[in-house]
């Protein structure tokens, strides 16, 4: 699994958010992301929590603010003067995480100090920002020799960074700092889900709304009821105003629902409310502050944007504000919207790190699509392990049915969904240079729709293999065999959705295996129709002569899921789980708390919450597969068959 560390500038809450952004889209592809940032923590709550960790850390102070968020020069002087003091203390605490974590990447929107820290860590380093901050010193300090040691130090360590991402709303000159730029789409906070407005908040849904916010950094100096006064719906803010048009909203309100809610955003300039809103394509009024470079950037990169207004000065007047308002045709809300590129700029950052890290080793990129989820693993030919694991699901298998003459048939509505899901999941591996190759394992032997699922793969240059079950037995024995101790022997143990591959032997080589019809969605089909879990797969491991083994390993998804909640993992990352020793007694324990409804607990560590009645399927499953070995445990070996393949696809096969 990669781990990325993303730097998040204290100032404002525009960094953070399209940092959070970032992460999301990472998260989506198994990334676990460390978020460096001071900013608040709601900024980042749509975050994975199992792939994501936020901790307070400030490594630069961005630009300090008087009355009307005016630049406070003396302050930001101080401060920045402070941090420099602060140099070594910061490196060293940030050289101790980036180690202690193994991090892969660094990447930083945009403070300097981690660009250092990575020097010293031998872990590269991308920025991504619409400006630097070295272009917005030197226009605040322009012909100030004191300062001119520190800004020399900026740009000597912004110099040291990798790779760069410009993002719209700036110019060539505001990221100048930086070496090896490349220009990307717009970046900005979006949520698969918003919430509506109107419900939230019992209005009239007919009745438009305006937003007004100013960002993480204060307030302007506005008369808000005159704007109520004069707007002819709803109006939010989180001041406090009697009027009954309205809304009062704390600081840490879901400020990407607002303005997705909303039709006019009264604003500052200022890279998040600006994108978010361009997204969306609502309209757009903002007066600029004095004195402040960023504004100037950020004012040009809207400047075709046909939803706008700049206000010089704020109107004095509610009739003022009316005729202002009268100019707005509410009818063009929504239209001109900017293409959000949060999915491909992941993509291409996640291309540029794999390309530098990774430049003369040969990949492959293994796609295990199963019966209802998809196990990805990026590997190196020279490496028995995989470089990246992720897992998403697609819930192919989840209302199959089988048909008289024993085809199993998915609903067009999952098929669909399956392929929807795919294709976002395949936009972040589309850049990495590898070969790409799927293995249809369970289901795919029966599916009756199996050339449509080729061909949809060999569309996009993917070769797609459905495995035997003899092969698929052996794929899962390679993934295992790393477990097993000198001269011992072990039962490997893959549980799928449509089957479960079975394989023994000792270190050296395999001695035998089979494939077993049962798996987890074919036993809840079992439960749904009135038949024994319990006897159904206690029947079927009685028809097999199974050598009793030194150690049970159980590889793949379903073990490793529940591991994590058997072993209380805060967080899924592989490294934790990998190895973990699973007994019979914490699986009697787990069955019995979801059997109890005991299940908040369960459900924060839980991958698929929504699917508990499979959780506890995998807990009876794997506890008669133990009394079948009269063993007490088993161990829990979170590489799987597309593990397997890599090594397969390695050596000579008959």
């Amino acid at each position: 699994m990669f781990k990325f560390a993303i730097y998040v500038s204290n100032h404002g809450f525009g960094h953070a958010t399209r940092m959070a952004a970032l992460a999301e889209e990472f998260n989506r592809f198994g990334i676990f992301t460390h978020v460096r940032s001071a900013r608040p923590d709601f900024l980042f709550r749509e975050l994975n929590p199992a792939l994501s960790c936020k901790e307070d850390a400030i490594c630069d102070v961005g630009v300090r603010h008087t009355k009307n968020l005016l630049p406070d020069l003396a302050e930001t002087r101080s401060a920045i003067l402070e941090i420099m003091n602060r140099r070594l203390e910061i490196i060293e605490r940030e050289v101790e995480f980036l180690r202690r974590e193994r991090i892969d990447l660094i990447i930083a929107d945009i403070p300097w100090l981690p660009v250092e820290a990575g020097t010293y860590s031998g872990i590269p380093v991308f920025a991504i920002s619409n400006f630097d901050w070295l272009f917005i010193y030197e226009r605040l300090f322009v012909g100030e020799r004191r300062t001119r040691p520190v800004l020399n130090t900026i740009f000597g360590l912004y110099q040291r960074v990798d790779r760069a991402f410009r993002l719209p709303l700036s110019s060539s000159s505001s990221m100048a700092s930086f070496r090896n730029i490349e220009k990307v789409g717009l970046l900005a906070l979006r949520k698969q889900v918003y919430g509506d407005l109107p419900s939230e908040y019992g209005l009239e849904p007919v009745k438009p709304i305006l937003t007004c916010s100013f960002g993480g950094e204060g307030e302007l100096e506005i008369d808000l009821k005159q704007v109520c006064r004069a707007w002819p719906g709803y109006v939010f803010s989180s001041q406090t105003i009697s009027l009954p048009n309205h809304i009062q909203v704390g600081n840490d309100a879901d400020f990407a629902d607002l303005v997705h809610g909303s039709d006019v955003l009264l604003t500052k300039p200022g890279y998040s409310s600006f994108a978010e809103a361009l997204q969306d394509g609502k309209f757009l009024i903002y007066r600029p502050r004095e004195n402040y470079p960023e504004e100037e950037v950020l004012i040009r990169g809207i400047a075709r944007y046909p939803h706008q207004a700049k206000l010089d000065e704020f109107p004095r007047s509610v009739r003022a504000w009316k005729t202002l308002f009268k100019g707005i045709d509410l009818r063009e809300i929504g239209k001109g919207k900017v293409p959000n590129a949060n999915a491909r700029i992941a993509s291409l950052m996640l291309q540029r790190f794999v390309e530098l890290r990774y430049a003369k080793r040969k990949l492959t990129s293994v796609f295990d699509v199963g019966s209802n989820n998809l196990n990805y693993a990026l590997c190196a030919s020279d490496a028995p392990i995989p470089l990246h694991t992720a897992q998403i699901s697609t819930g192919l298998g989840k209302n199959y049915q089988v048909s008289e003459d024993g085809s199993v048939r998915v609903p067009l509505a999952d098929l669909k969904s399956f392929q929807k899901k795919m294709g976002e999941f395949l936009q972040y591996d589309a850049g990495i240079p590898s070969l790409k190759r799927a293995i249809g394992t369970g289901i795919h032997r029966k599916l009756d729709s199996g050339r449509q699922l080729s061909e949809w793969f060999n569309r996009r240059n993917i070769s797609f293999l459905v495995l035997s079950e003899k092969d698929e037995t052996e794929l899962a024995w390679l993934a295992a065999r790393g477990l097993i101790a000198p001269n011992h022997t072990a039962l490997s143990v893959d549980v799928g959705g449509f089957s479960t591959e079975l394989s023994w032997g000792d270190d050296r080589k395999k001695h035998a295996g089979t494939s077993l019809p049962l798996g987890l969605l074919t036993l809840r089909q079992a439960a749904r129709e009135g038949l024994s879990v319990a006897q159904t797969i206690s029947e079927e491991l009685q028809k097999h002569d199974l050598t009793q083994p030194d150690l049970v390993i159980c590889i793949g998804l379903a073990a490793t899921f529940l591991a994590r909640i058997v072993k209380r993992e805060r967080f899924f990352t592989p490294e934790a789980l990998h190895c973990a020793r699973i007994s019979r007694q914490e699986l009697l324990d787990l069955r019995h708390k979801l059997q109890s409804g005991e299940n908040e607990e369960l459900l924060q560590s839980a991958m698929e919450p929504q699917a508990l009645d499979i959780l506890e399927l995998s807990a009876q499953y794997y506890t008669l597969l133990l009394d079948k070995f009269s063993t007490p445990e088993f161990l829990v070996c979170y590489y799987g068959i597309s593990a397997g393949y890599n090594l397969w696809n390695k050596r000579q096969r008959a």
